[in-house]
This record gives structure tokens, sequence and C-alpha cells, in this order.
């Protein structure tokens, strides 16, 4: 296979996946300089695609494979090769110092060159460490070898043994590498290359003792070699600018990084596109302990989108303002979420600004079939947390977490005894006592006491974990101790949940359900009728009404004045109205992505 065939190859995948191949490299034993007559051509590319892609809610294709004969092509996306480049990827760093390039456009092999300089010595060193491993594993345990495998494992030996002693990259061609191999193995290695460049893949011979020897004893001492390595990276700023650079040459970096990105950011008019008041004062059910809720959509400037920096939405620490990208935004409309279609049927009284190129997020574009499963399972989800909220009011945790000693139990006759208990009859300090395991026997203990020197009960450096100690042979145990670790664990569980939620309940809620006493968080029930009622109007009439026209019977709902039963049964009566109706309604089945794509990749274009 001839250069000339492989170029063609590289225009096929272009035109076949309409993407642009900006470098293209051979790999694997012809670049390394051992290839054997019946090696493939391992080629590899990195590429970009059309800029939509983009921009767009779609994923991009972040790699394409091509196999034919003895074609073997493998490419990745540049934004992809980026985040690579992060990891001090060996594969790409080789790829980006190959001696054999097929094709290279102006520049980038030495701004890829250059950003790759910056690798991680670590793992660079610990990637070849992890090859040999394999090659050990796998290949050695045949009866007979195949020079190929022979010559993997020694270049990724000599490849660790390179970056520790030089602490740069190690060399691409195999014989460059050979610098960082003992003098001794020289002749055997020679001969082993000779045999690979005359005979097929497939070739096997017999074990080389001092090959294997070799490589097999090298990769403990350089593990440990490496983990004393620097740990240094590209920097993220270098890398995001060069993926800009690639995608849109003439596009400078931008300056807004994710720290930057603050609920007070993104409200500024250059990334702002829709902002208002939700919740509550949206749906016409305030209180006069209602929060201000906020919601919004922002949109990043292109080269942020082209880089690596990923931002899909902030908030506040209260979560009382929520902001989202307008890819982000796309992307949850497209699943159908409730609480994101809400936003585009905000009622006009509570919008604080809408962009012009707001309008182009329509709802005909969202509203669908989905509707039904996602508002159903939002609404059912208000209800187990409702019944959840009464296990916390009914099942108060103590402010002190009980002790493990006080999960533990002393066999008895026929019965058990608690533990301290025990202790506090026996007249024995927890202390000064010692613990042994007790074989075939889960969470059972022999307890010695006395003045054996033992370690006492509880471990000092864990304060929830039994500790065992070391007890002479002809020592006796005063008693048979059970620990019940299960319940422990449940309990340790449930202390920190309650005083979790005790620490971040809204008070004035906590107490209106207290008040009312129906063991149930009434607003959660308020929640849920208020979103089966509003997928009902959506199957019914094709609109999303956030205004609630029956808003009293929703306040009567959190106030309390229906049993937890009551509102169960006719929400589940709403649930099967809900599901019929939208078996019946003149709505797509799902939303139409397409269109909702072209609508996002217009808003990003003109922003």
């Amino acid at each position: 296979m001839d250069k000339e065939a492989i170029l063609k190859a590289l225009r096929a995948i272009e035109h076949h996946h309409g993407v642009e191949i900006l470098y293209a490299c051979e790999s694997g034993s012809r670049a390394w300089g051992f290839a054997s007559p019946d090696s493939d051509y391992d080629v590899r590319f990195l590429y970009r695609q059309p800029l939509d892609r983009y921009l767009g809610v779609s994923q991009v294709e972040e790699s394409l494979d091509l196999f034919d004969g003895d074609f073997d092509g493998v490419g990745w996306d540049v934004a992809k090769a980026a985040r690579l480049l992060e990891k001090s990827n060996a594969s790409l760093i080789e790829w980006l110092h190959s001696p054999i390039v097929y094709r290279s456009q102006p520049g980038f092999l030495e701004r890829w060159q250059t950003v790759a300089g910056d690798f991680s010595p670590r793992a660079l060193a610990h990637h070849y460490i992890g090859l040999a491993k394999t090659v050990v594993k796998s290949k050695f345990d045949d009866e007979l070898r195949r020079p190929k495998d022979y010559l993997y494992g020694l270049r990724a030996v000599l490849g660790a043994r390179w970056i520790v002693k030089n602490g740069t990259r190690p060399p691409v061609p195999f014989e460059d590498v050979l610098d960082a191999a003992p003098q001794d193995l020289l002749g055997a290695i020679e001969h082993l290359l000779k045999l690979k460049e005359s005979t097929d893949e497939s070739h096997r011979v017999e074990p080389i003792a001092e090959l294997e020897e070799f490589v097999t004893g090298s990769i403990e001492k350089l593990r440990e070699q490496a983990n004393e390595l620097p740990t240094e990276r590209p920097s993220r700023t270098a890398l995001d600018e060069l993926v800009q650079r690639e995608l849109v040459p003439s596009r400078r970096g931008v300056e807004l990084r994710e720290r930057d990105l603050t609920v007070k950011r993104v409200r500024q008019p250059d990334l702002l596109l829709f902002d208002a008041v939700v919740g509550s004062h949206a749906y016409g059910t305030t209180v006069e302990s209602s929060d201000i809720d906020r919601g919004g959509i922002f949109v990043m400037p292109q080269g942020f989108c082209l880089g690596l920096y990923d931002i899909q939405q902030t908030s506040d620490d209260r979560h009382d303002q929520v902001y989202y990208e307008v890819g982000r935004f796309v992307d949850l409309a497209l699943k159908s979420n409730p609480n994101i279609l809400e936003l585009l049927a905000i009622p006009d009284d509570c919008v604080e600004y809408r962009h012009p190129l707001f309008s182009l997020l329509t709802l005909d574009l969202f509203l669908s079939k989905e509707c039904a499963r996602t508002f159903g399972q939002y609404a059912m989800g208000q209800i187990r947390k409702a019944r959840g909220l009464n296990k916390k009011i009914v099942n108060p945790q103590p402010e002190e977490r009980k002790g493990v000693l006080e999960f533990c139990y002393i066999l008895e006759g026929q019965g058990s005894t608690p533990l301290l208990e025990w202790l506090d009859k026996q007249g024995l300090k927890a202390q000064e006592c010692g613990l042994t395991g007790v074989p075939h026997g889960k969470n059972v203990f022999a307890l010695y006491g006395g003045d054996g020197g033992y370690r006492g009960l509880v471990s000092e450096k864990d304060r929830d974990a039994l500790v065992c100690s070391s007890v002479p042979r002809e020592a006796r145990p005063l008693a048979w101790m059970v620990f019940q670790q299960d319940a422990f664990r449940v309990h340790c569980k449930a202390h920190r949940e309650y005083w979790e939620w005790v620490e971040e309940r809204n008070e004035d809620r906590y107490a209106v359900n207290v008040e009312h006493g129906r063991g149930y968080d009434s607003k959660n029930l308020m929640h849920t009728y208020r979103l089966l009622q509003m997928a009902l109007e959506i199957a019914e009439e094709g609109e999303l009404r956030v205004r609630r026209p029956n808003r009293d019977h929703l306040l009567r709902i959190r106030a309390g004045e229906f049993s937890y039963d009551e509102l169960l049964a006719g929400a589940e009566k709403l649930l099967l109205e809900v599901e019929e109706a939208f078996a019946n309604a003149d709505l797509p089945d799902e939303p139409d992505e397409t269109k909702a794509n072209e609508v996002l990749v217009e808003i990003r274009s003109r922003w």
C-alpha cells in the first residue's frame, strides 16, 4: 500500500463523514521501525468538523475508525485530542512525533508539538509500564512467543526507562530508544529485529529467557521510580486556545473561564438571553413566607463553546437562582423537563428580560407525548418526598450519635445482654479489654479482660470501628460478643440524614407541616397536583399554562386540609386521566431534535 492509496482512503473518510483531516501519520510497527512483511498500515489522524456541529445540541463524532484490507485507520476529533493531551496521553504524543507523516496542515504539527511538550513524565512513564505488564500477562504464557510480542514488551520497558533517566518523552523509532537498553541485550534484540522484518506477524520462536527476565524484572522497579517523577501537564488555557485555533482559525481566544460564570456574571447583557421570576410567583401560589426564585438562560460566546471549557448551568448557594447555558437548556427541553419547559411559558408579569433571539425558542419545538412521562414522574416523585418527610418528623434522631459499643451484645444462656451493661456489672472498662475474631463467625468475637495489655475494644484511629488485640495462646475469653454491624450502619445513616435535613430545611415550611399534623410535606403534594393538571392541559389543549387557574385549591392542599390517602387517591386518578389524554393527544411522540438543533445553532451563530 503506497502513500497515494493512503491519501485516497483519508479523502474517502472526509467525504463520508463530512470532516476535514488536519494531520495524519503512521503509528505502530512501521513508525517504530520493525514492520513485518505483512504488517498493516496503522494510520492515525486528527480532524475537525463543521462549526455548526460544535454549536448544536447533537453530539459530535469524537472518533472515527476505518478498517479496509491493510489500512487500519483511527482518528480523533481535535477537541477530544486536546482533552487527551491534558492527560498526557502517550498514544497521541507518539502520533505527533511520528517519523512518517502523510498529511499536515501548515503550522498544525508545530502548534501541537509545542503544547504536547508540557507532558506529565509520571503519567507517560506509567503508560509504558502498563503496556509492559499487559504484554507479560497476556503474551508470555504460551509455549512459543511471537517476535512482535517481545518487541512490544521491550519497547514499553525501554520507553519507561528513558523517561525515568532523561525526564523527556522517548523517541518513536525503536532504534533510538535502544540507548536505554542494557548493552548485554543488544545482540539478542538485533537478532529479534531481523527476524521480525523477515517473517510474518504470526511467526513464533522459542522463549528467550534473557529478554523475558529483563522485561518482567523491570516493571516493579520502574513503577517505584515513576512515582517520583513530576506531574506537570499542559495548561487548560493553552489547550483551550489550541482547540479554538483549529476550529476557527481567525477567532481570538475567549476571556471568560468557568470560574467567572457566577449568577451575577451570566445576568450581564453580553450573556443574558432570558431572565424571570419563577416558582410560586409564576404559579400564583405565593404565601406570606414565599421566597423569590429566579431562573433564566444565558449564551456563551462561540469561542467558549469551541474550547475545552464546559459550563452547563450556574446557581446561587441555595439554588434559589438557577441559570442554564442555552445548549444545556435545549438539551433538557428535548427531554421534556417540566422546570425547563415552564421557562418558555412564564407569565409576562414575571419576565424581567427577554432578548429578541429568545423568541426562536418556542414551545411547539418541545411539547410532545413525552410530557406524559416526565410530568408524571416529577409529580409522583413529589409524593415520595412528601411521605419521606413524615419519617423524619415522627422519628427524630438524638443530637449525639450512638457509639459502636451500643450495638454490641454479650451472649448469655439463651439470650444476650448489652455489652455496656455487662461491663458495668463485671466492673470492667472497655479500654482494658481485648477482642479476637472467631473463625467462620462474622461479627462474633471472643472478649478478654484483665492485665493482658490489650488494645481496648474501639480503634483509636476510627471510633466507629472495633479493634482486635494480640492474645496469648493460653488466655481464655471472659465472654462471647456479637456486633450488630448492619444496625449500626443504619443508625449512622439515619442520624446523618436527619441532621443534614434539620440544617437545610426551610423552617417556615417545616412549621406549616408540623402545624397541620398530616404527616406529609403538603407543599410537595401541592406540586404533585400542579404538575398533573398542567400535563392534562398540554394533552387536551396543547398549551402549557404556568399561572394556575385553580390557585385556591392548590393552597388548600398546601395548608394540609386533606389527608395523605385522600390526596394520593386523587393523584393516582389524575395520573390515569393524563395517560389517557396523551394517548389520544394530537402531539408528536417526541420533540423534533433536528429543528431544535437548528434553532440552537442560529442563536449561537447570531449572538
